[in-house]
């Protein structure tokens, strides 16, 4: 299924308003082994998971007010391409603020970006959770 846009955004109690792009990254440490004739690895593994997700927003204002280091659950509504398909949500739990960069352009409107790195409650559950809303 495609989505247009995103309807809202929020990180905990705080709303981040006004969405430009949202990225989200699941991305596994690869470990990689070969015998001692051989040049190419013949064993593939990932040993570790993360999750990372970074936010756009037009304005500054609510990240501003964000301190480094907050976890909480980063939430994503997206907006389906077609009118008859349900929004989506996309929930990241134990999202932790790793990096807030603010920028003020003397010619466009100023913007925020939001680095999150989410942590697994057990280390055995994946922090990421995308659901249709009906």
């Amino acid at each position: 299924m495609r989505y247009q846009g995103i309807v809202s955004a929020t990180f905990g109690l705080t709303e981040l308003p006004l969405p430009l792009s949202v990225r989200i990254v699941r991305q596994g440490q690869v470990m990689q082994a070969c015998g001692d004739d051989e040049f190419f690895s013949t064993n593939v593994q990932l040993t570790k998971a993360s999750v990372s997700a970074e936010i756009r927003l037009r304005g500054t204002s609510a990240a501003e007010c964000l301190q480094l280091g907050q976890c909480d659950t980063l939430s994503l509504t997206l907006k389906p391409a077609s009118a008859d398909q349900p929004q989506r949500l996309v929930q990241l739990e134990g999202a932790v603020l790793a990096s807030v960069e603010l920028a003020y352009d003397q010619s466009a409107p100023a913007c925020a970006v939001l680095r999150f790195v989410a942590e697994s409650s057990d280390g055995l559950t994946d922090p990421l959770d995308a659901e249709d809303q009906i």
